[in-house]
């Protein structure tokens, strides 16, 4: 079981690193493009075996948006402010991760 759980946790590794190495080369609007499109795609695929790649798109969209964003918000930022600007961002962009799927869920359930 040890071998089956590390290959899943670097497995999952690849898809943030690929997404902030895609994040230098890419702009914002090809991350908001395939951020887009993943969820559309999702909802609307009558074809399951589709939603894997999906689920890779959207990896892919959220950690190079991260990093365009964290680049956005620390440029925006006095020297002086930059480590506030930068740590307020991650912790909302964290947040967002911890409290999303619930609100989705509540959402999706009509509580």
């Amino acid at each position: 079981m040890g071998v089956i759980t590390a290959g899943f946790g670097t497995l999952g590794a690849v898809g943030p690193l690929l997404g902030s190495t895609l994040a230098a080369a890419a702009s914002w609007r090809v991350s908001l493009a395939v951020g887009a499109l993943a969820p559309l795609t999702a909802a609307l695929t009558p074809w399951a075996p589709l939603l894997l790649p999906v689920a890779t798109l959207a990896v892919l969209a959220t950690s190079a948006g991260q990093a365009v964003l964290a680049v956005y918000a620390t440029r925006a930022a006095s020297a002086d402010q930059r480590p506030t600007a930068i740590g307020l961002f991650s912790l909302a962009y964290q947040l967002g991760g911890a409290f999303g799927p619930a609100i989705a869920a509540l959402i999706t359930l009509g509580a």
